[in-house]
């Protein structure tokens, strides 16, 4: 067999593979948050694995990789697992919406996770709840309650967070905030529930996926941001203003996306 003649088309099929071909992957949960970075691409390839669609192309000018992981944890942590089973990765984006808890936060503000903690991983006994550090597979706790996220995506974030165009939701012009944004499987709208989060973990936002996603990179050694635009504000108001302000609190998001990327590129 001459490999000389097969050289090309070996070549040819690392570059059709998208494992080979793609690098930033950028995720959400619902299709809200990854439809305008979809429609942003110049010619996506659709491709599914696992039951999971990837957008494959390219996002002003840049190789990437856009995928819904469905809502909570195991979705979450799945949809990652295929995603890096199957992509070869320099980073990961996950973009979209949830409660807000920071006192002065308003639907349309941006918190840019600067690091993720899972609040329903713990035990449960009758003094309350004690969280627990993250496990890895052996069982052994990591040494920090928190997983923080790359540096280098955080300050492009806060950089792209300044050329954005936003939507004004309420009656001021989105603020951005930076800090620990917590996980769990859980919807939050009870203002106490979200008084403990913002104080116990100083938590500015709640949600359902952005730990789980973290902790995967964390164990392959992927940067990753996590990047959150307020829905509501995680209290009895909580479903009406999700329903009235998902769209437009996506939107946001994303759209700092896609100001992060074109800051790659230049």
């Amino acid at each position: 067999m001459d490999l000389k003649k097969l050289l090309p088309a070996i070549l040819l099929l690392l570059l059709w593979f998208p494992g080979y071909s793609q690098r930033l992957a950028i995720m959400g949960a619902m299709d809200q948050e990854i439809s305008i970075l979809v429609e942003a691409m110049h010619k996506p390839k659709l491709s599914t694995i696992g039951g999971i669609d990837f957008y494959t192309g390219k996002l002003k000018g840049k190789k990437v990789v856009v995928l819904k992981a469905g809502i909570g944890k195991v979705n979450a942590a799945y949809s990652t697992a295929v995603l890096t089973q199957n992509f070869t990765l320099e980073g990961l984006i996950f973009t979209g919406v949830a409660g807000g808890l920071h006192p002065e936060a308003l639907p349309g503000d941006i918190v840019i996770g600067t690091s993720l903690v899972q609040v329903d991983f713990g035990m449960l006994n009758s003094d309350g709840f004690t969280p627990w550090n993250f496990r890895n597979l052996s069982g052994e706790p990591h040494p920090e309650l928190l997983l923080s996220a790359d540096s280098s995506l955080i300050q492009l974030s806060l950089q792209a967070s300044k050329l954005a165009e936003y939507e004004a939701i309420s009656t001021r012009a989105p603020r951005i905030f930076q800090g620990v944004i917590s996980t769990s499987d859980l919807f939050v709208s009870d203002p106490v529930k979200a008084k403990w989060l913002y104080s116990e973990f100083n938590s500015l936002a709640t949600e359902m996926e952005g730990a789980a996603v973290a902790h995967i990179c964390r164990f392959l050694e992927i940067p990753f941001v996590v990047i959150r635009s307020c829905s509501d504000n995680a209290n009895t108001d909580a479903h009406v203003d999700f329903n009235a302000f998902v769209g437009p609190a996506a939107a946001n998001s994303a759209n700092l996306v896609l100001r992060m990327v074109e800051l790659m590129q230049q």
